[in-house]
């Protein structure tokens, strides 16, 4: 797959989670700077809908095209973001 279609496929997606947060009526609590696509977007409106269980785990390779494995590898990384950070469903 070429880079533009990677970044095809990432908008598409980014599509997609937005339109699974709106479903769940948390679109609200998105911040103004995440609502437009951009790879970073895609990731933190991931992160938002796995921490407040509106996707899995699977669901989570599939938006962010990652392999089998590669988001054990992250998932510690997002809590410590979280437990830092907060996030946007506090």
């Amino acid at each position: 797959m070429t880079n533009p279609e990677i970044l095809a496929r990432l908008e598409a997606n980014f599509h997609r989670i937005k339109k699974i947060i709106q479903e769940e009526e948390m679109w609200e609590r998105v911040p103004e700077e995440c609502r437009e696509f951009s790879v970073e977007n895609l990731w933190a409106l991931v992160k938002f809908s796995y921490f407040g269980g509106f996707i899995d785990v699977g669901q989570v390779r599939e938006l962010l095209l990652l392999e089998r494995g590669q988001f054990r590898r992250i998932l510690p990384q997002w809590y410590e973001e979280v437990r830092q950070k907060g996030c946007w469903l506090c």
